[in-house]
């Protein structure tokens, strides 16, 4: 699904190019790095998003970019010293954690990290959350009352929901299940996972749950707040839609919140630029205003993570009952990965 979205954006980006050169051209801002520099964007995250940020940046100062979606920690590693990324911006936490871990970014500027809700960016200041996802229950109100929901996400393994719950192994499930691992410990997300599998139906990517949660194939399906908002934008908004979005009630892993990270490499030549860059794309009027003020086709409908950034479309983060962990644990996703692949769950 998102290989799709980045083939749809491909003459948005032509067109947007010819925007990017032109503001560039023009007399950056006060206190911007000039309009001479051109910063490397590796990312993984979402392509509107990137092009809605680096397009609002170079608006402002003047500053160009030049993009390399679907980039991966790998591919860095590989690079080495010659890697030309200067900065690197997740879609999850996990690449973003593993890189902070391999001593590839460079501390970030405090003033840049308080600029963002306690607990969403790395411990050590090594890269800093600029969006977030969150875990969600999808629900058919045509199958299943919202008072019928299970009340955790433990509760969905119980009997009278068997057959009627989708899932998949995503990476942000990849992701809730070494946050088990390291909460509940193996054994006990081992025999979570069995009645996982036993129960639901695996339907491979998070798009199919959404799809099939609204077809009515399903009563329930775990999955990622934003596929639906985007399904939503798709369709007319919210109201042409026959599945809602369901938060448990209380705190809970169901519930996790999941950031997209941003850091800047060790090795890039131009640290100062790219911090100024970090600092503007986590402040409330810089890159949390397109985050929490933007049309669906641009944020994806994810959330802002800045302090008192409240979204337009999907609301407060700190309303979400998420767990209090620290994200640095998804440096390393082996165990998650390893268990899922013994218990048949991916491949």
């Amino acid at each position: 699904m998102r290989r799709a979205r980045v083939r749809a954006t491909i003459a948005l980006a032509a067109v947007s190019a010819v925007m990017l050169a032109g503001c560039a051209a023009g007399t950056p801002a006060p206190g911007g790095s000039g309009g001479t520099t051109t910063l490397t964007v590796y990312t993984d995250q979402h392509a509107e998003l990137i092009q809605a940020l680096t397009a609002a940046y170079t608006k402002k100062t003047g500053v160009r970019f030049d993009i390399q979606n679907d980039a991966t920690v790998g591919q860095i590693q590989a690079e080495g010293a010659a890697s030309p990324a200067d900065v690197f911006l997740s879609e999850d936490p996990g690449p973003a954690a593993q890189l902070g871990a391999a001593g590839l970014f460079v501390p970030l500027d405090e003033s840049t990290i308080k600029q963002v809700q306690p607990g969403l960016s790395d411990p050590k200041d090594e890269w800093v959350a600029y969006a977030a996802r969150v875990r969600v229950l999808y629900y058919n109100p045509n199958l299943i009352a919202e008072k019928d929901l299970p009340k955790t996400l433990a509760d969905i393994t119980q009997p009278q929901y068997k057959g009627k719950f989708a899932w998949a192994p995503s990476g942000a499930f990849v992701a809730t299940v070494q946050y088990l691992i390291s909460t509940i410990g193996m054994d006990q997300t081992k025999a979570f996972l069995e009645k996982v599998k036993a129960n639901g139906v695996n339907e491979q990517s998070n798009g199919n749950v959404r799809d099939t949660v609204e077809a009515g194939k399903h009563a329930m399906g775990l999955s990622n707040h934003y596929y639906w908002w985007v399904k939503a934008a798709e369709v007319g908004g919210p109201d042409h839609m026959t599945s809602k979005i369901y938060h448990f009630p209380e705190v809970d892993p169901g519930n996790l919140v999941l950031s997209s990270g941003a850091g800047i490499l060790k090795n890039s030549k131009k640290q100062k630029q790219a911090a100024e860059f970090l600092a503007w794309l986590t402040a409330p009027d810089g890159g949390q205003k397109i985050l929490a003020d933007g049309a669906i086709d641009v944020n994806e409908g994810q959330y802002p993570v800045g302090v008192g950034t409240v979204s337009s479309t999907v609301g407060s983060l700190a309303d979400v009952k998420s767990p209090a962990y620290d994200m640095s644990i998804f440096a390393d996703q082996a165990q998650a990965q390893q268990l899922l692949k013994s218990l048949g769950m991916s491949s």
